[in-house]
């Protein structure tokens, strides 16, 4: 990161220094289940089900404490924030941050485009890239204090919620569109 000057109270550390990777690995029963399908890219909506699903194989748990990160094809971005207990496919690795850093402050960092550029430099496998997550933990990451994280995440929820719902309307319109278009066309045959 370039040298400037830092907000009162910012500072620079390592990824490393400011969460850990956990890999409580195991075959967990009775806990929904996390796969790389259950993320939807670039929005970290959970897409799947929350009834307890068991896999064949060996998974890592996780609590609404983690951030779940898609290590495979890491330019799919796909980053998830859960608010339950679960388990996860071994592509997805549970990160939990340090008291120092809010969860939702790492979520929408792993999002940025910067972020995926910079995580898919890290890359190895060419059929199957997956990042290299010791690499991704020596990354930079700009720290404002924990108060300064709070308030830019609740302005981003508030942008995205009001994105989401612009983009619900629209879906309105257009079946509206579309309904009265067709109820014209049966009036008028």
């Amino acid at each position: 990161m370039e040298n400037r000057q830092l907000p009162e109270g910012w500072k620079i550390k390592k990824l490393r220094d400011l969460c850990e990777i956990e890999k409580n690995q195991g075959i967990y029963t009775n806990l929904p289940y996390v796969g790389m399908e259950n993320i939807e890219s670039n929005t970290a909506k959970f897409i799947g089900s929350y009834q307890p699903q068991t896999v064949k194989s060996s998974t890592f748990r996780f609590s609404p404490n983690h951030i779940l990160y898609g290590r495979l094809r890491p330019y799919l971005n796909k980053v998830l924030a859960p608010n339950f207990e679960g388990h996860c496919s071994t592509e997805i690795f549970p990160i939990k941050p340090r008291e120092c850093l809010n969860k939702n402050f790492l979520l929408y960092w792993l999002l940025m485009d910067s972020t995926v550029n910079n995580i898919n430099k890290t890359c190895t496998g060419a059929r199957m890239p997956r990042a290299n997550m010791n690499d991704v933990l020596k990354f930079d990451f700009l720290l404002p204090p924990l108060s300064e994280q709070k308030r830019i995440v609740a302005i981003l929820d508030e942008a995205f919620e009001g994105i989401d719902r612009a983009i619900s309307n629209t879906e309105k319109n257009i079946s509206n569109a579309r309904e009265l278009f067709e109820s014209y066309l049966n009036t008028t045959s």
